[in-house]
């Protein structure tokens, strides 16, 4: 424990009872005293009560600017070679971080090491890495959706894998990070505020030649969706960064699609 030159962000607003787990993992792998919690406005008192639990801990108090610009806050006020970026509603299990750190050092290219998330019930969670989105990507995508739920597949669970791979982009739901690359290709993008912020990331990642891969030995339980976050300003922050991805890596057929999907689904 505290042996791998690891610090830990977590960014809470109004995580609640899910803030405990998530912050006793990540004392448990890389020690209290590198666990940063950044408050980000929260009203709940979870962060007061995850501080009383754990005084070890470090938590800084920060304005709702955004999932990216909150981790950002973390990054600057570190300095371990590598940094963990964990949900505040997610949970590593025992012996994720070694297993993370072994493959990054096993690994020198690689700046992103995902871990494996899973559901509660232990599957696969669906949309927690995949490829860079594109047109055809995306028509792929709701091509094997559709072919998921017909075959009795409504949670869209992907296919289990049992070796590391490497991938376009893994999600910030449990994503360890080289600091070397980090100080290469820049920090998070604040302009996203929720979604996307990952891939955009991974995508700025390999472009400065840096690998994205998945360690399944890490494993991580991602509560997805229990927050408690209002669907209207889910979807909005959605759009907004989906839009902002599109604009950055000059995706206007995409854009357009989907701003041609939006207009027919909500016509009155």
């Amino acid at each position: 424990m505290g042996t791998h030159d690891v610090d830990v962000a977590i960014v809470a607003h109004n995580a609640g009872p899910l803030l405990e787990p998530a912050v006793a993992s990540a004392a448990r792998e890389a020690g209290e005293d590198r666990v940063v919690v950044i408050d980000a406005a929260g009203t709940d008192g979870a962060v007061a009560g995850v501080a009383l639990a754990h005084p070890g801990i470090t938590t800084i108090a920060a304005p709702n600017d955004g999932f990216a610009a909150s981790n950002n806050i973390a990054i600057a006020a570190t300095s371990g070679r590598y940094m963990l970026l964990l949900n505040p509603d997610a949970e590593l299990e025992a012996g994720a971080l070694d297993a993370l750190v072994a493959y990054a050092d096993a690994h020198p290219r690689t700046g992103v090491v995902g871990a494996k998330i899973l559901n509660a019930d232990g599957t696969l969670q669906a949309m927690s890495f995949g490829l860079f989105p594109s047109l055809p990507q995306v028509v792929g995508l709701r091509v094997w959706r559709l072919w998921q739920r017909l075959r009795g597949n409504p949670e869209m669970h992907p296919r289990d894998f049992a070796q590391p791979r490497s991938v376009d982009w893994t999600t910030g739901a449990a994503m360890l990070v080289r600091r070397e690359a980090i100080e290469d290709a820049g920090p998070m993008d604040p302009g996203y505020f929720l979604y996307y912020e990952d891939v955009e990331w991974c995508h700025r990642m390999r472009d400065h030649g840096w690998d994205v891969a998945i360690e399944p030995a890490a494993k991580a339980i991602h509560h997805l969706g229990r927050a408690d976050v209002p669907t209207d300003f889910v979807l909005n922050a959605y759009r907004e960064s989906f839009f902002r991805y599109c604009d950055a890596y000059n995706l206007w057929g995409l854009r357009l699609a989907a701003r041609v999907g939006l207009g027919l689904r909500f016509q009155p």
